[in-house]
């Protein structure tokens, strides 16, 4: 099982999942028997979930039950890889008051998040249209209990500049840089500023991109977590094919996609993988929706493989899918949403010739 951030992996998951490589605790492979043989590089494994919503019937459950309830059917898969990434979509604090004006509002226990880092989520985006709902001194207060959890983020800060950095771990010797924004921000004060805390917004991608292109300039594998799209349409908007070709353009080495509650489709572009909505991770629904955890294998920063552990959330929780029939089911739906993509009956992802 490979350890979490900081070290090498111990053991890596090649691209048909059986095959494992060991590695050990340094930054490079070196055969010595050959020399100046170039090192080779450490595998890294990446996994990735959609929305995660901590408030409401979800805390009541985590009350109820623990953070090791509510994560348990997935916390070893998530503990297995070398990070996990997702997209926390609620207010994680005790101050503030609720945006009269919103129709929804969340504002989860800070005591959740201990349990959510201990089960294996390591780095979250705070890009999206709920992270001021209980106002900008809530945010402040969230960015320290993250810190205090252990939980790295991007997407929202104190200020611009803090919004609008990666949020970066190095994992066996390289850096990865994951760069947070939102293409759904209910209103313009809600932005960052220079004084100001708030989101990083993606309505003019300028920022995204010169975000993008500073972390490929510093060495970085960098990916991009976009929070876009509508709610429950299983297909993205042209915008989103446009914004997310402009991402790899850029120097993006993958980009991924939360907010419409569903999973949506891939697609391969110049060779790079987009996955445009992960769907519901934890959340309030319980009516047993798809979702999934997009497991990621780089190589410096190429995209070696990608596969899908396709899950439900009946519950509030996310159920791993086990049943063959239900998995191949799932697999054959994700399918027919991708553009030059496809996924096998094992799950793994590969690219279709148009």
């Amino acid at each position: 099982m490979p350890r979490k951030l900081g070290s090498v992996p111990v053991s890596v998951a090649l691209v048909a999942g059986i095959c494992l490589a060991q590695a050990p605790d340094s930054a490079e492979l070196v055969d010595t028997s050959i020399p100046h043989r170039k090192a080779l590089a450490v595998p890294v494994v990446i996994s990735w979930v959609g929305d995660i919503y901590l408030a409401g019937s979800v805390a009541w459950l985590a009350r109820l039950r623990g953070m090791d309830y509510v994560l348990g059917d997935v916390a070893d898969t998530l503990k297995a890889d070398s990070l996990t990434v997702g997209n926390l979509e609620c207010s994680v604090s005790t101050t503030g008051k609720p945006e009269k004006w919103k129709q929804y509002t969340f504002q989860a226990p800070p005591a959740l998040l201990d349990g959510l880092k201990s089960n294996g989520v390591d780095m979250v985006s705070l890009a999206n249209n709920h992270m001021l709902d209980y106002g900008k001194e809530a945010l402040v207060e969230m960015v320290g209990h993250l810190r205090d959890a252990g939980i790295l983020f991007g997407g929202a800060g104190v200020d611009t500049d803090s919004a609008g950095a990666p949020a970066s771990a190095t994992i066996a010797g390289r850096k990865v840089a994951v760069v947070c924004f939102s293409r759904v921000v209910p209103t313009g004060h809600w932005y960052a500023g220079e004084d100001s805390p708030g989101v990083a917004g993606a309505y003019d991608p300028e920022r995204l991109l010169q975000s993008i292109a500073r972390g490929r300039d510093s060495g970085a594998t960098v990916a991009v977590y976009l929070h876009w799209g509508k709610e429950k349409q299983s297909s993205p908007e042209p915008y989103q094919r446009v914004l997310a070709h402009q991402c790899i353009e850029a120097g993006a080495s993958l980009v991924v996609g939360s907010h419409p509650h569903v999973v949506q489709g891939f697609e391969y572009y110049r060779g790079r993988l987009i996955a445009y909505s992960l769907g519901n991770f934890i959340f309030s629904n319980r009516d047993n929706r798809p979702s999934m955890i997009l497991e990621t294998e780089f190589v410096g920063d190429s995209l070696t493989s990608a596969r899908v552990i396709p899950c439900r959330v009946p519950e509030l929780r996310p159920v791993i899918v086990r049943d063959e029939t239900e998995r191949r089911e799932a697999f054959r739906y994700l399918s027919s949403l991708c553009t030059n993509a496809g996924v096998d009956s094992t799950g793994l992802l590969h690219p279709v010739l148009p």
